[in-house]
């Protein structure tokens, strides 16, 4: 009989060790068998690397005309596709290389440690000049590297996992955006830098085994992304359900076997069913700025962090927080709002932006619903959640909005457990909105019907194949996939000025085909 394998680490997990759920950790760590979701994301990234092996299958300058998108492909990845291949050429057009094919496709066995080492090493090639080349390569628009590409896991991880291959040889190391056009590019001498990220990855692994130990379950936004949901005692009577074999291997798109929602996620589909495919099953990076939302995460942390080093009604606290945070009379108007309508003086607060997570087994299908409420205070037997928005009013009745039905469901169970009647409100803090709409209190049969609302929708979610775009020039305008979109409103054509992809040559993204 073959031994159990080896508890596996990635970068993700090394990174994320000191905050995510110890239960998932300990689920990943160990390769608890749970849903076996497929991985989109996996689409975009194979048939590029796929591509760039064609690129450099024979020796010489990059055979760049090789870098052709699979029909598979939906035309928004291959907008993204495209757009990497243009700052592929770019960043790497000039350079005579041929292909090395690593080992790196299964998890690194370490035995001495005890671990498998897994995550993903992208390009490795030797230049004409003999030189070693890791190139890390990133299509999601993800977090740069200050100035050093071994900062980031996803690359330190990998140079360790090449070490053996690349000797006392000198490794020319990268990580590069294909979306942004972000390089970051240094020489490294392994041998010499080996022993440092040596224990750099012990200590993380070290981390990882401490809190996998544990194995203690919180219920919050990881809940999410779990895929080992049975008999976890954050959600009782919780299943996992394995992603239909039927869709697996045919270019089709696949969805997970317990559909996730989010408010966001839930707004999205409702108002447009393709950007919901592109955001929450694709993965896809933003083609363009929605136009709002820097603000509003300024306005969230800055009363964040006011109630918890102080109150809203000092005024010289309040004052000191904005002026710490770069804040302007606009966000000290907000505050001054806000300050007016908080309970904080007569209740007692059971936490500020608190992650959530609710799960629905029965009727079929099953779902995980989780939310992030901005404030929740309990006082005169009440459960007091407040929602802090900086834009218009969308619903003049919170039983209307399909965010405030989805976070009055994950509140529910927290209330009860408090004994208390449960209270939701939206705090519109902008001066443009003259009154909140009223402060929902559902009962039972409300928050039954709201169940039996989401369950529709996720059956919604499992079911559909076509993700019209719904060419409505009031959604489009606010889109994050605008300047890609088949489908978009005619009102909604793209420019520089909504556009966030740089275009190697300046000019404005391609029309889409």
């Amino acid at each position: 009989m073959d031994a159990d394998p080896l508890p596996k680490v990635t970068p993700y997990l090394l990174r994320r060790a000191d905050d995510m759920c110890a239960r998932r950790l300990a689920a990943s760590f160990t390769g608890t068998r749970g849903s076996d979701d497929p991985v989109n994301r996996a689409r975009l990234r194979s048939a590029f690397l796929d591509a760039a092996a064609a690129v450099h299958a024979d020796a010489g300058p990059p055979k760049l005309d090789r870098f052709v998108a699979p029909s598979h492909l939906v035309v928004e990845e291959r907008a993204v596709f495209d757009q990497a291949a243009d700052w592929y050429g770019r960043f790497f057009g000039d350079r005579p290389v041929h292909l090395h094919l690593h080992d790196c496709d299964e998890p690194t066995v370490s035995p001495r440690r005890g671990v498998r080492v897994g995550g993903w090493v992208d390009l490795t090639v030797v230049g004409d000049d003999g030189i070693r080349e890791l190139r890390q390569l990133e299509l999601w628009a993800g977090r740069p590297p200050a100035e050093d590409p071994l900062e980031l896991e996803a690359v330190w991880v990998a140079v360790l996992r090449l070490a053996r291959w690349v000797g006392d040889e000198p490794l020319r190391v990268s990580w590069t955006d294909l979306v942004r056009g972000v390089h970051r590019e240094r020489t490294v001498a392994v041998a010499a830098v080996l022993p440092e990220l040596s224990a750099r990855f012990d200590e993380r692994v070290g981390v990882v085994r401490t809190r996998a130990a544990s194995a203690d379950a919180r219920a919050g936004n990881d809940c999410g992304a779990c895929t080992t949901l049975w008999r976890c005692p954050a959600h009782p009577g919780a299943i996992d359900v394995r992603a239909p074999r039927s869709r697996r291997g045919t270019g089709a798109i696949g969805r997970p076997g317990v559909v996730r929602l989010s408010p966001t996620a839930l707004e999205t589909w409702g108002q447009c069913r393709r950007a919901w495919r592109n955001q929450y099953l694709l993965s896809l990076p933003a083609s363009d700025d929605p136009g709002f939302g820097d603000h509003g995460r300024l306005l969230h942390d800055v009363l964040r962090f006011v109630h918890e080093h102080g109150s809203c009604a000092d005024a010289a606290h309040v004052a000191s927080v904005v002026e710490g945070h770069g804040g302007d009379d606009r966000l000290r108007d907000e505050l001054a709002r806000h300050a007016r309508r908080c309970p904080a003086g007569a209740a007692t607060p059971v936490g500020h932006e608190l992650d959530l997570a609710r799960f629905h087994r029965e009727p079929w299908p099953p779902f995980m619903a989780t939310a992030r409420v901005d404030a929740v205070w309990l006082h005169d037997g009440v459960l007091d959640a407040r929602d802090y928005k900086t834009g218009r009013v969308w619903y003049p009745a919170l039983s209307e909005d399909p965010r405030a039905q989805l976070q009055a469901w994950v509140l529910a169970p927290r209330a009860a457990e408090q004994g208390s009647r449960l209270r939701l409100r939206y705090e519109y803090l902008s001066p443009d909105v003259e009154e909140d709409p009223p402060a929902w209190e559902p009962d039972r049969e409300e928050l039954r019907d709201v169940e039996e609302r989401l369950r529709v929708v996720v059956e919604a979610m499992r079911d559909e194949r076509d993700f019209r775009g719904v060419a409505d020039a009031a959604v489009c305008a606010h889109c994050r996939y605008r300047s890609i979109c088949p489908d978009r409103a005619d009102g909604a054509t793209p420019s520089r000025a909504t556009a966030i992809w740089p275009a190697p040559d300046g000019a404005l993204l391609d029309e889409p085909t």
